[in-house]
């Protein structure tokens, strides 16, 4: 993605509050300055770059607009991590180590121990270890400069220990985190276990993750998260859903009782979170997911400066888990009632969400019959520039388009969208089975009159969607929109 096109994916995903921090840090005196022009310009005309280029040289026919948007890059940059850097824990520590250092080098060895030994403790406490590593390096080299004044060989000796100590417990965590890692892996390009041989390469793993958590300790917040997410991925591989339910619950108690690790807005949890629901979901335990939205509804009131994160999260899971069982009616009940307020969200939430949030809606107006309200809702989607039609949230977003225009016997459109979108297709690579399959059936309703013909070859390619299904490759589009229903009502 070219710098440009990472502006304006970056200026996009500022919420609110980025905005708000942003504009008090980047006014000062006199005229607006190029780089705020062009900030004002991507933010409030367009996300195609071309227009963007074109609207500034109007404005600004002298600047140079390659220089100003790389300006304007850094410049957000800086701002956004600096702000990151005055909520975030973590980066509290490691300014605050980078502050030790300073007074350091300026000789003011008391006030540089001091904060050395308030962020230890910090570090610690939040099991940041290694940023506590830095920190504790820093105070045993600043007490060498100082030739050991005031502290002992015992004291000494106890500094050290605690640095080794923690340092087996850093790279306890990073063995056991790549476990994790590889399981995940596992689990999201093979899917279930298949055979004896990949029963046998899992178990050989869950052994040696075993062996990882023995030998760490049982308080560790870090350990016991690493711990039940493998045995999750462990029997998700093992298609066992209800034992990893009962991990999931588990996971969610330890990150209720960790809540000062949550961050405020509490992204961690929230992924957690999303990441239960959509696992849910896979397995069709739609009873088990009103739970854990309950647990979202209840965030918005302790984290009222992370509603455009919940709220959506919130509406797309309840729209999933009517669609998905086919209660198309109560879907669009539940729309009705709850897509005013979204709509009133939109223009703050980042071009992903926005996707995502208009895909729920037109799957509710489409499997209601409702083709023009389902094309009012993609239609901004559909119009964005470059940057973001090559974002994987728009793909069945485009899916839904071609669907609709099969629908209302757009023929004319539908070919030129059909060839458009297969060359895009080919571009970011080999399409998917599932892709080629889905545009296979759309060229054949509207190609093929006879009816028996017709009929008997969409037989074919919905029971090849269907065999897909499992495909860890194709489930990601194949969950996006019930592709194999649609089918079934165009045969008959």
């Amino acid at each position: 993605m070219s710098k440009l096109n990472s502006l304006i994916v970056l200026i996009n995903s500022m919420d609110s509050a980025d905005k708000r921090y942003f504009g008090l840090h980047s006014k000062i005196y006199g005229s607006k300055k190029d780089y705020q022009l062009l900030y004002q310009i991507i933010q409030k005309t367009t996300h195609d770059a071309d227009s963007v280029k074109a609207e500034f040289q109007k404005l600004r026919p002298k600047a140079s607009f390659e220089i100003t948007y790389n300006h304007l890059y850094q410049t957000l940059l800086d701002n956004l991590s600096s702000k990151d850097t005055d909520t975030e824990i973590e980066f509290q520590v490691l300014k605050a180590y980078q502050q030790a250092r300073f007074l350091n080098k300026r000789n003011l060895f008391d006030e540089s121990l001091q904060l050395i030994r308030k962020f230890k403790d910090v570090a610690l406490d939040y099991e940041l270890f290694s940023p506590f590593l830095l920190l504790a390096k820093l105070e045993i080299r600043i007490c060498n400069q100082l030739e050991f004044d005031r502290v002992d060989e015992d004291t000494l000796i106890r500094k050290q220990a605690k640095i080794e100590s923690v340092s087996r417990q850093q790279r306890a965590i990073e063995n056991h985190t790549g476990l994790y890692n590889l399981i995940s892996l596992r689990q999201i390009k093979q899917g279930p276990v298949r055979n004896e041989d990949e029963k046998t390469k899992l178990n050989d793993l869950a052994f040696n993750e075993l062996q990882a958590i023995s030998g760490q300790s049982k308080n560790s917040f870090e350990a016991q998260k690493l711990h039940l997410l493998f045995q999750s991925a462990y029997f998700m591989k093992m298609a066992n859903p209800k034992s990893s339910l009962k991990v999931y619950y588990e996971l969610n108690e330890l990150f209720e009782n960790n809540r000062k690790l949550w961050g405020n807005p509490p992204y961690f949890y929230l992924n957690h979170i999303r990441g239960i629901l959509n696992n849910l979901r896979w397995f069709g335990n739609y009873t088990e997911m009103p739970y854990f939205i309950e647990k979202l509804k209840n965030m918005l009131h302790d984290f009222p400066s992370a509603k455009n994160n919940i709220r959506p999260l919130i509406f797309i899971f309840e729209n999933l888990i009517l669609t998905d069982q086919k209660l198309y009616t109560e879907a669009l009940n539940h729309l009705n009632q709850s897509y005013k307020e979204m709509e009133e969200l939109l223009p703050a939430l980042t071009f992903a969400t926005q996707a995502e949030v208009a895909l729920q809606a037109a799957v509710v107006y489409f499997w209601n019959a409702s083709y023009r309200q389902a094309m009012k809702v993609i239609r901004p989607v559909l119009n964005v520039g470059k940057p973001f039609s090559q974002l994987p949230q728009t793909k069945p977003i485009r899916f839904m388009n071609i669907l609709i225009c099969c629908e209302q016997k757009d023929n004319d459109f539908l070919e030129s969208e059909i060839r458009s979108f297969e060359r895009e297709l080919r571009k970011r690579g080999k399409p998917l089975k599932s892709e080629e399959i889905i545009l296979k059936s759309v060229h054949l309703i509207v190609k093929e009159p006879d009816l028996k013909i017709r009929n008997k070859k969409l037989q074919r390619l919905k029971e090849s969607l269907q065999e897909l299904r499992n495909n860890p490759f194709e489930r990601q589009l194949l969950n996006a929109f019930d592709f194999i229903s649609w089918m079934e009502t165009k045969i008959r």
